[in-house]
Order: C-alpha cells, then sequence, then structure tokens
C-alpha cells in the first residue's frame, strides 16, 4: 500500500519541484498540492493523508499554525517542515511542535527519500545542519526526544549496528559489499558524530538507542 502525501508550498514551483522526487516511486501517492494554506486546512482532513510536507512562512496561515490546526481536525498524521529557513528559534519550533521531519528546501532527492524512509517508519529524521544546530543550542538531544544515532546516515547506522553485534572492520566490508577503507572511513564519522573515542563508547550508544 501507497504511503499518500500531500503538499502544501504557496510556491507552486517549489511543491512541484519536490513532487517530482517522489512522485514515480510505487511506495508513494501524491494526493494534493495546496498553494493556498487555509484551503489545505479544509481540504486535508477530507483526503486523510500519510503524510503532510508544509512551508513555514505562508500568507495568512503558516506552516506551524497550519500544523497545529490540521491536528485537531484530523490526528495522526505524519508532518515535514519544508523551508529555507534554518535557526535556533524555528528549529525549537519544530521541536515542540513535534514535527516527524524537518528539511531544507535546498536538499537533494536522496535526502528527501530518506527522509520519508524514515518518518514512515516511526522515526524523526532532521536533516544534518539542523541536528548540528540542535546540538549547538540550549535545547538538548535528550530534551527533543531524538536519539543520538539519528544524526546518523542509514549506512552509518548500518554500520554502526554491525560493529555493536561483534564484526571486524574486514567483516563488515564483506557484507556490505564495500571497500575496507569505506568502513573505515564510516566508523571515524560515526565517531565523530556520536562524541565517542573508541569501539566501546560505540557499542554503548548502539545498544543505549536499540540498535542491536
Amino acid at each position: 500500500m501507497s504511503n499518500t502525501i500531500v503538499i502544501v508550498d504557496d510556491h507552486e514551483l517549489v511543491a512541484q519541484g519536490v513532487s517530482k522526487f517522489f512522485v514515480e516511486d510505487p511506495r508513494f501517492e501524491l494526493l494534493a498540492i495546496f498553494t493556498n494554506p487555509k484551503e489545505a486546512l479544509s481540504k486535508i482532513p477530507e483526503l486523510k493523508p500519510d503524510i503532510v510536507f508544509t512551508d513555514l512562512d505562508m500568507p495568512e496561515l503558516n506552516g506551524l499554525e497550519l500544523i497545529e490546526r490540521l491536528q485537531m481536525a484530523f490526528p495522526g498524521f505524519k508532518k515535514i517542515l519544508l523551508t529555507m529557513h534554518l535557526n535556533q528559534q524555528v528549529m525549537k519550533k519544530v521541536v515542540s511542535n513535534q514535527f516527524d521531519g524537518y528539511l531544507p528546501k535546498n536538499a537533494d532527492e536522496f535526502e528527501f527519500i530518506q527522509c520519508l524512509e524514515t518518518v514512515i517508519k516511526g522515526r524523526k529524521y532532521y536533516s544534518q545542519r539542523a541536528m548540528e544546530m540542535l546540538n549547538d543550542s540550549s535545547v538538548a538531544l535528550k530534551q527533543t526526544g531524538l536519539k543520538k544515532t539519528q544524526m546518523l546516515s542509514e549506512r552509518e547506522k548500518e554500520i554502526l549496528t554491525h560493529v555493536a553485534e561483534g564484526y571486524s572492520t574486514k567483516e563488515i566490508a564483506e557484507k556490505l559489499i564495500i571497500a575496507v577503507r569505506t568502513v573505515e572511513t564510516h566508523r571515524k564519522a560515526i565517531m565523530e558524530k556520536l562524541e565517542v573515542k573508541n569501539l566501546a563508547g560505540m557499542v554503548r550508544i548502539a545498544v543505549q538507542e536499540g540498535l542491536i
């Protein structure tokens, strides 16, 4: 069954551009694009989409207000904020409104699909820059309900899981059919993102956050 999607953005060209990333993917079905947030507010509860992409700055009704009102009329959908604005004030609002995802408008197709795949699995997806900003701000990860491993790419999570399961670098490379040097590069990136200095630290976080 396809995951149904609605896009709300007062710039139609942007909305159309976003839709092109997944419109031919059989896992997703685009139900509608709304350029008027008030029209979206009246129509979305009837459409009952699984996922709503919304812009932040829109006339008459911004993305945060739209989501708040939609949740009252139609709870249970996944919500992803799509905007060019990235600052601590916006991120705090994103977190407090419990958005399932945040994507900058200049994200590429890979990141859009990665975000959708993460969200439909019931996890939150914030872009790398957004996560860095959360870490740099006074909003701690534990206060946001986000896990440290959410800063990792899907490949990095996969490698971290294998590391925690006791596989060597060479064994991981063979399992994933990639070069040993590539695994080593990923391991270094994982340690930097998780702020650990050794294998024990990697394993501890993998266990704490349920990767194994």
